[in-house]
């Protein structure tokens, strides 16, 4: 637990003006996604290295297996797509045709900038990639399917190739020690445009959208599910047309699931907040100098090595009765936040608020507590745990 104190003087008011910015107008989601991003290594490749730096966590459990036909006992070890992806051929679960994996979170993948986690697969070249659809849900219930499209326009023979640029939106497209990354907020571009009717998603994967989507939380995505596609053109593609990969394969058909990272926790603990920033480990040190400790830089989402980033708590005469007390709060932070007031620095109570407004603000939330200026007191002490 970290505990840790800051006072701020009444007399140190300051004003500010929240700004609302006006949202982006959803445009047309579909046609010409591809070609879509090229193999590792590539330029334009997403293709996420096993050991790249961004990930901050993996696949911890699993739920909900059933396997396909074409699978050997051997590659019956669900246990292997857990934790660290390995790279090899042989450190996997085998799905077999049309089988079936979740993947479970306990503290969730949020929606940050960028792609949020990666689903890594075993296949042995560039062109040896067998598909899968992937799924999220909040609550292991409902899922939803990110959009996914195949230009592949013939069969492909049990150990044919499969061209990386004209897969979209399934997993994986890149070969084994490599990661194919999803962004969560590609799932609210898709769910906006269908609302308005500006995609070229058919009825099946719209009707799932539309009726799945709001029972996600963006922030706390708890279960990825990963379905294998029977390349044999029966599975179809977002758009309801055909999508081929290699059949048929026997043994181990299907997808062979190395694991799943995670570049964006819903919350990042300090500990691994502390590593990646080179904070001190228990909070109290100011790693930059520049008067805000380190605990507060990770709550109000500061960076503890730029001076130029310091995040406080203000006080802020909201009219002639009110006063605000302000921070903005780190939404991947996971603490508490208490406020007591005094009149003498000496003795100290809890402060209850008239009242609290929070504003999401991008990665931060505004907060904004209100107290009476009549009040008997002239320091507010914030208090971090």
């Amino acid at each position: 637990m970290y505990k840790i104190k800051k006072i701020i003087p009444l007399s140190s008011l300051l004003f500010f003006i929240l700004l609302n910015l006006p949202v982006k107008a959803v445009s047309y989601y579909g046609t010409n996604l591809c070609p879509s991003a090229s193999v590792a290594g590539q330029p334009g490749s997403t293709a996420l290295d096993k050991n790249d730096p961004k990930i901050i966590t993996w696949a911890s459990g699993y739920t909900n297996l059933i396997y396909g036909q074409e699978v050997d006992d051997t590659w019956k070890t669900p246990e292997k797509a857990l934790g660290q992806a390995v790279g090899t051929s042989y450190d996997i679960v085998c799905l077999g045709r049309g089988g079936q994996i979740t993947l479970t979170f306990p503290r969730g993948i949020g929606n940050r900038l960028g792609n949020d986690f990666a689903v890594f697969e075993n296949g042995v070249s560039d062109t040896f990639l067998e598909l899968a659809y992937v799924e999220v849900s909040s609550d292991g219930i409902h899922f939803v399917r990110f959009p996914n499209y195949s230009y592949t326009t013939a069969p492909v023979g049990g150990f044919g190739s499969v061209t990386t640029e004209l897969i979209y939106g399934m997993a994986s497209k890149y070969r084994q020690g490599f990661g194919h990354p999803f962004d969560l907020e590609e799932l609210k571009t898709a769910y906006q445009a269908q609302q308005e009717g500006h995609t070229d998603f058919s009825s099946t994967f719209s009707t799932n959208l539309l009726t799945n989507f709001p029972f996600l939380n963006l922030e706390h995505i708890t279960h990825i599910r990963i379905i294998d596609i029977i390349g044999d053109g029966s599975a179809k593609d977002c758009r309801g047309e055909v999508i081929y990969d290699p059949y048929p394969t026997t043994g181990s058909a299907g997808f062979d699931l190395d694991a799943i990272a995670v570049m964006h926790e819903s919350f990042t603990s300090y500990a691994n907040w502390a590593i990646a920033h080179g904070a001190s480990s228990n909070g109290s040190g100011d790693s930059d100098g520049d008067g805000v400790i380190d605990f507060q830089e990770y709550m109000f989402g500061g960076d503890p090595q730029s001076q130029s980033t310091a995040p406080v708590a203000t006080l802020v005469k909201s009219n002639e009765s009110e006063i605000a007390f302000c921070y903005p709060l780190s939404r991947s932070s996971n603490g508490k936040i208490y406020i007591k007031t005094s009149s003498d620095l000496s003795t100290w109570s809890n402060a209850t608020p008239l009242r609290t407004e929070k504003k999401l603000n991008g990665d931060f939330i505004d907060v904004q507590h209100f107290f009476s200026t009549a009040a008997p007191h002239t320091f507010f002490q914030i208090i971090f745990e």
